[in-house]
């Protein structure tokens, strides 16, 4: 897959940019949030809709209304362009070119349409893709100094096995809670035969309740037939007494509706003379109804001028005052203006103090820091020292020459000997595991020696002239002479496996000797390796002392200017002091005037007022001119003991005229209470005739209901008993289905403990299947060397002087060159950058199935010192097995590297780019 063309449009910083690719190395560079990364990141979107933002919308420009990315590629010679559009929707669309020369047309729209064809094309799903070309920051670094579990970790999750890792560890809880549910089943199992004898005992008592029930039911019918002859006669007295009752009942009624009607004749009588008198009362009172109304416009005007005089005054005292403070404002206005111009200049003057003083106090730190690093130097000077001589004692106890090691004066020197003994005492250990395989084969042999011989000697005991091997005659002393041939052939080889059984022993120490040698040197290597970073370190710390130096050199200079600002800010500080009566009235003034508002509105203010008392005067002449009574110079208290009285007039008035409206209403009742007498009399006199004719006898009444109660309390007896023995039987019925329903229940759990307990079963068999030792391995086994394979290829084109290179199980590097094995810690900085580059690469290739044409490295020298960011940039240089690589990177040096350079600067917000 080649990229051929990007086009963004409101694209995060990007308003209208084209981006055309070609083959080569391709450089985006620019400032740190030009959008160089949103170039990346806006291909990673186009092809699989993958993004950094929280959503989408986060994507499109600020202030505009739509965003749309269009990625051009080539795939196995065919020209693809994928388009996604935002504008309330997102809409994804994937076209084709159909020749060289024609345009590009249609083939589906639709984010699962485009993400199942753009899957068909590649041959390779979106997160191994993305993993296979996307190089993301700190990824080579990663690869260098990362432990082995760690780069073991990275590698896992660039090939997706930590997904199987995952839904391992996933696993285990879901299979608990299926195991919880196993456990609860368990328990519900544990009483399923008790059930079933209980069910069987309540069987037996529900047979007995059934023969006692059809005993009582017997009973029941003969005393049923007798109570049914007798509630006849009772049926017959009781509906002549409810006759009887009825007419009594109705009698008493009748006499209190009476009663009641002519009680509420009277009641109606006295409203009515009560409405008469309220009459008389109204037409003394409407008089002086009339006057409330002017008597209260009267006390409300005089009440409003009361007012309007007090605020009229107030308004002329605020006059007079705006007055003033304008004079002194105007009057304080020149020296207040010298006092804000003096305490600018002395702001002004304290803030180069403020300067002056952090340089000193910068001083005076880096006098602590220099002692300090004097002191931490002089330490890490006698460390180093002392473990450069400890190192060289046990180089020599170890076994290197005294020649050799006199000779070594620093730590790349100690570091190149201790390799050359590890080689060394390597190629020992390797010679002595050779002569043990070899001892250990010659073994193997004796023993089949012995063994040949030990079957034709025992067979020549058991004949007497035949030979065992040929089957030919042979004499007495042939047989003889072949016996002891045969016992000299095992003697002399079970002599033979004791030495080399000896021999094998003194070896294996020999082996072991030198492995614990080989051991503490690698140890060795190591702290050489740490103490020489330690050393680099102290020159660092050497070369920041000189600079300290340097600083403290300006001290003296500081502390004189600091002085002589010190002396000029004083004298300011008097001139201000002698402005400060001067700007205090000012501002006091100012202030005043502010609170006390605009002189305008105050006299806009003053003449409302003057209008409203006139107003208020007119008012109360028009009232006086309508009642005599009112005057001018009335008092207070007088005029509101009037008006007290008038609406106590006025109340009495209102009430009286709502009380005689019902007048009508009552005439009305009393003529129709008096016919509702008459009728109520008559109705008594013909309830009284029915109550005489009635046939109800008591005394009868009374033996038949004795007689009816006796029969009735014998029925209820026996129905008790029924209703219980029924009642029990219910509940042993109930009891027997609950019972079988528990039993039938138990038999389900039953099944479903069984069914359970062999899913966990395939459960547990699946995560072992995605465990460590499962799919995860067999996929490291599967891709290892695969990866080897590719990382060796790009490693070798590094032209390094290695002949092999080989990857463990934690894919740690080893490489093989003229001074035999190294592994990533033996070997130089640029080299390891290579190995780490091959390496990433490698992984690269093996995701895309060996078919990689274009990778993308974004900021691919982060996290690397500075000697490792430049050979990564020479090795980039010298790429040619990738026909397109696209690097993000502010390295000014990768442009030297770069077929296509692309800039990006961002101007006022908005990435422009520039090819």
């Amino acid at each position: 897959m080649i990229f051929t063309k990007l086009k963004l449009i409101n694209f995060k910083s990007h308003e209208n940019t084209t981006i055309n690719f070609d083959k080569g190395i391709s450089v985006i560079v620019g400032e740190n949030g030009a959008g160089k990364s949103t170039i990346l990141e806006a291909i990673s979107f186009a092809l699989f809709k993958q993004y950094t933002a929280k959503k989408i919308d986060d994507l499109v420009r600020n202030n505009a209304e739509s965003m749309t990315v269009e990625l051009e590629f080539s795939s196995n010679n065919r020209e693809y362009k994928i388009v996604r559009d935002k504008k309330s929707m997102l809409k994804s669309s994937i076209y084709k070119k159909t020749s060289k020369e024609g345009g590009f047309v249609h083939i589906c729209t639709g984010d699962k349409e485009v993400a199942n064809e753009i899957r068909q094309i590649l041959d390779i799903d979106s997160d191994l893709f993305l993993n296979a070309i996307y190089i993301r920051q700190g990824e080579i670094a990663d690869l260098v100094d990362k432990k082995p579990a760690e780069k073991k970790e990275l590698v896992a999750k660039l090939l997706g096995i930590d997904s199987l890792e995952k839904a391992w560890k996933n696993l285990l809880p879901f299979i608990t809670v299926y195991e919880n549910q196993l456990a609860e089943l368990k328990g519900k199992l544990y009483n399923s035969d008790d059930l079933k004898e209980e069910y069987n005992k309540k069987k037996e008592e529900l047979d007995t309740l059934k023969n006692r029930g059809h005993e009582l039911e017997e009973q029941i019918e003969d005393v049923t037939t007798s109570l049914k002859d007798i509630s006849e006669s009772k049926r017959n007295m009781e509906r002549e007494k409810e006759i009887y009752d009825t007419q009594v009942n109705n009698l008493e009624n009748e006499q209190k509706t009476l009663s009641k009607l002519e009680n509420d004749k009277k009641l109606v009588q006295d409203n009515l003379d009560k409405i008469h008198d309220a009459e008389e009362k109204i037409s003394r009172l409407e008089k002086y109804v009339s006057k409330l109304d002017v008597y209260l416009d009267f006390e409300k005007s005089v009440t409003s001028i009361q007012r309007l005089k007090k605020d009229e005054l107030e308004v002329n005292k605020k006059l007079d005052s705006i007055a003033a403070q304008k004079a002194i404002v105007a009057d304080k206005k020149e020296e207040y203006n010298k006092f804000l111009a003096s305490d600018e200049e002395i702001n002004k003057l304290n803030n180069q103090k403020i300067n002056l003083e952090k340089q000193l106090a910068t001083s005076a730190k880096l006098e602590k820091d220099k002692k300090e690093l004097l002191s931490q130097i002089e330490n890490e000077r006698n460390d180093i020292e002392d473990f450069f001589s400890r190192a060289k004692d046990k180089l020599s106890d170890y076994g290197v020459s005294q020649d050799v090691l006199a000779e070594v004066d620093d730590f790349n020197h100690i570091e190149k000997v201790t390799s050359e003994f590890i080689e060394e005492v390597a190629g020992n250990i390797t010679k002595l595991s050779e002569d043990i395989v070899s001892k250990k084969e010659d073994l193997v042999e004796y023993k089949q020696n012995i063994k040949s011989a030990q079957k034709p000697l025992a067979e020549l005991d058991e004949v007497d002239n035949k030979c065992p091997v040929c089957q030919s005659d042979i004499s007495f002393a042939q047989k003889t002479e072949l016996i002891e041939g045969y016992k000299s052939t095992i003697e002399e080889n079970e002599k033979l496996i004791s030495q080399s059984e000896e021999e094998v022993v003194l070896f294996i120490k020999n082996r072991e000797s030198f492995e614990e040698k080989q051991s503490k040197l690698q140890d060795l290597s190591k702290n050489i390796v740490e103490y020489k970073q330690k050393f680099s370190h102290l020159e660092e710390e050497l070369v920041k002392l000189n600079e300290i130096d340097e600083s403290l050199e300006s001290k003296e200079y500081i502390s004189d200017k600091l002085g002589e600002l010190i002396l000029v800010i004083a004298k300011q500080r008097d001139d201000k002091e002698s402005y400060k009566e001067s700007y205090d009235a000012f501002v006091q003034a100012k202030g005043a005037l502010d609170v006390l508002g605009s002189e305008t509105e105050s006299q806009y203010k003053l003449n409302q007022i003057k209008n409203e008392i006139d107003n208020h005067v007119t008012n109360i002449k028009l009232a006086i001119n309508q009642d005599p009574h009112l005057s001018g110079d009335i008092s207070t208290n007088e005029l509101q003991d009037r008006i007290n009285d008038l609406k106590q007039k006025n109340e009495e008035f209102n009430q009286l005229k709502g009380f005689i409206q019902n007048k009508k209403s009552l005439m009305s009742q009393h003529d129709s209470i008096k016919e509702d007498i008459g009728v109520s009399r008559n109705q008594l006199d013909i309830i009284q005739n029915k109550i005489d004719a009635s046939l109800y006898d008591k005394e009868k009444y009374e033996q038949i209901i004795y007689r009816f109660e006796l029969y009735e309390r014998r029925q209820n007896t026996f129905n008790n008993e029924l209703s219980e023995i029924k009642g029990r039987a219910r509940e042993s019925i109930a009891y027997i289905k609950e019972l079988n329903d528990k039993i039938v229940t138990a038999d389900k759990f039953k099944k479903e403990y069984d069914n359970l307990e062999s899913y966990i079963f395939m459960l547990k068999n699946i995560r072992e299947l995605y465990g460590k030792n499962g799919v995860q391995k067999d996929l490291r086994n599967i891709s290892r060397p695969l990866i080897q394979k590719y990382t060796k290829e790009f490693f070798n084109e590094f032209n390094f002087n290695y002949s092999d290179l080989t990857l463990d199980e934690d894919y740690g590097v080893t490489v093989y060159g003229p001074e035999g094995e190294s592994s990533m810690t033996m070997v130089s900085g640029g080299e390891k950058i290579a190995i780490a580059l091959a390496l990433r690469l490698g992984i690269t290739q093996a995701i895309a199935k060996g078919d990689l044409d274009t990778i993308l490295l974004d900021e691919p020298t982060i996290h690397l010192d500075s000697s490792r960011r430049h050979e990564l940039i020479n090795l980039l240089k010298e790429m040619s097995l990738l026909p397109q690589m696209i690097i993000v990177t502010h390295e000014s040096q990768l442009e030297n590297a770069a077929d296509n350079i692309i800039k990006v600067e961002k101007e006022n917000g908005i990435s422009k780019v520039m090819m």
